[in-house]
């Protein structure tokens, strides 16, 4: 009598090659830069600084908002030599910037928001007989 082996059906194989098909098409398709892919970002990057500016209107022009403007002109030029891949990452990157601007203005803001209730405070306890408003 011979030894049992076990022995997988063909079947039970496929979900792990489906997935490493998947992976693969998602790794080739993620490192060929396309014209729409690059078109979307650097519309998005556009978009990010936009709100940045919005929100650091009060404060400031930040660093990460100027490199974020630069790194927009590059992706342009990129896009404009069909150099979509690099203009890709380059779009992604000054969007990356944006946030970061975005979100600094927010902090600034919110930093002068509180010193300024911390005054408001400080009068309040000195002088608790007048109105503020």
């Amino acid at each position: 009598m011979q030894p049992k082996t076990a022995h997988r059906p063909l079947f039970s194989y496929v979900p792990f090659l489906l997935g490493g098909l998947v992976m693969l098409l998602t790794v080739g398709c993620a490192s060929s830069g396309n014209l729409s892919t690059a078109t979307i970002r650097i519309s998005e990057s556009k978009k990010a600084i936009s709100v940045a500016r919005e929100s650091n209107a009060s404060t400031p022009k930040p660093v990460d908002l100027t490199n974020a403007e630069e790194k927009l002109a590059q992706a342009n030029l990129a896009f404009n030599e069909s150099e979509y891949l690099q203009a890709t990452r380059l779009a992604e990157k000054a969007t990356v910037d944006a946030d970061c601007a975005r979100i600094e203005g927010k902090a600034e803001k919110a930093k002068k928001d509180a010193e300024q209730m911390r005054q408001n405070n400080r009068a309040m306890r000195l002088d608790p007989e007048r109105s503020y408003r």
